[in-house]
């Protein structure tokens, strides 16, 4: 296995690189076959290189890579470390990357073909240090990740989470599945915190403290193929729920929005304990459950046409029950536990250290490097 020499003495390394795209990447053999054949048909004109962070994978991924390097005219590096997490591997990346401006992208996306060339377009002005893409649910592989992405999309689904174009929607930040930094920016805020969820939308917020600019390329389009069971939704929404409160005591990150799932539920739980207590005030006390149902029959006809699949009018407005309720109880949850750690900072619940954004990890390539660039 080459060492962290081999990779210096490499002739590409004379080479400019404009920009280096970042993808972290744990057992999805699959997935990232069908994502290097999106990135290296990419049509973008100036030296790139591509670098696959491998968060302690299982399966060959260093096999798909070689693959790969004969069909690329890209530069394609193998980073591998131990399973760390989604956070940690861009920080791999970003600490290997050459490149002036440094992309993001997922395992489970396919970006369309100028995409790099469209993302990094806004960053020809110099007050612009960030910039979000699109993420398109219409052509994605399965239905389920369809419903899902059209929910975090839209006004009524999400509050228009990954495309500030909503009608309404809370304050943009861009994720890092489809986003493109500067890169002294970057290595700046200290790169991606590590939990697990929320990292991207605090290091975005941290590059936009710096003074620099956040924009939108809905240009920038890459397909999210994610495929997602009714269970590892609500956990997610859950855990997400949680993190927003995380962000909202460290960054002030916090919009009215964000409360309004936490609302539901304790309106919820109400209205249950008034069917026990008090049914004769039911009829006036449910008036609220009914505009709900109205809002998810309104998202039910959206998602139909939006995603052109008559099977989404039943999964849509499913999904958001389960996006709405889980991210209220994960922010319900999340608040005491914060109070309790802020007079309580000895607490034995107290905030681990791994959320503190970690130093440039270590090195460990692995595999053959193309000198194509």
């Amino acid at each position: 296995m080459p060492d962290e020499a081999n990779v210096a003495d490499c002739p590409c390394r004379s080479n400019p690189v404009a920009v280096s795209v970042v993808v972290p990447v744990y057992n999805r053999s699959r997935e990232l076959r069908r994502l290097l054949s999106a990135l290296v048909a990419q049509a973008f004109p100036r030296n790139v290189e591509l670098l696959i962070c491998d968060d302690g994978s299982t399966d060959d991924l260093a096999a798909i890579v070689a693959e790969f390097e004969q069909r690329s005219r890209f530069r394609l590096v193998h980073l591998r470390q131990s399973n760390r997490g989604a956070g940690a591997a861009r920080n791999l990346g970003l600490a290997h990357a050459r490149g002036a401006i440094v992309a993001f992208t997922d395992s489970d996306c396919e970006p369309d073909a100028n995409w790099l060339a469209e993302l990094v377009r806004p960053l020809r002005d110099p007050c612009v240090g960030i910039v979000g893409g699109q993420v398109d649910y219409r052509t994605a592989r399965h239905l389920s990740g369809r419903c899902v992405n059209f929910l975090m999309s839209s006004t009524l689904g999400a509050a228009g989470a990954r495309d500030p174009r909503s009608a309404v929607h809370m304050k943009y930040y861009p994720r890092a599945g489809n986003l493109a930094v500067r890169r002294d920016l970057a290595n700046k805020v200290g790169g991606f915190p590590t939990p697990a969820h929320g990292e991207d939308l605090e290091f975005s917020h941290k590059i936009m403290q710096l003074g620099v600019r956040a924009e939108f390329a809905a240009s920038a389009t890459v397909v999210h193929n994610e495929q997602r069971r009714w269970h590892q939704v609500a956990r997610e929404a859950f855990s997400k729920g949680a993190a927003r409160v995380r962000l909202a005591r460290r960054h002030g990150m916090h919009e009215v929005l964000h409360a309004l799932p936490a609302l539901l539920c304790v309106y919820l739980a109400v209205l249950c304990g008034l069917g026990v207590a008090r049914p004769d005030l039911m009829p006036w006390c449910a008036i609220p459950a009914f505009l709900y149902a109205a809002v998810l029959g309104v998202l039910s006809l959206q998602g139909a046409f939006a995603i052109g699949d008559a099977r989404a009018a039943m999964l849509v407005p499913f999904y958001a029950v389960t996006i709405h309720v889980g991210y209220g109880l994960g922010y319900l949850w999340a608040w005491p536990r914060a109070i309790v750690t802020s007079f309580f900072p000895n607490a034995i619940w107290r905030e681990a250290k791994r959320h503190v954004s970690p130093a440039p990890p270590e090195a460990s390539p692995v595999g053959r490097r193309a000198t194509r660039t």
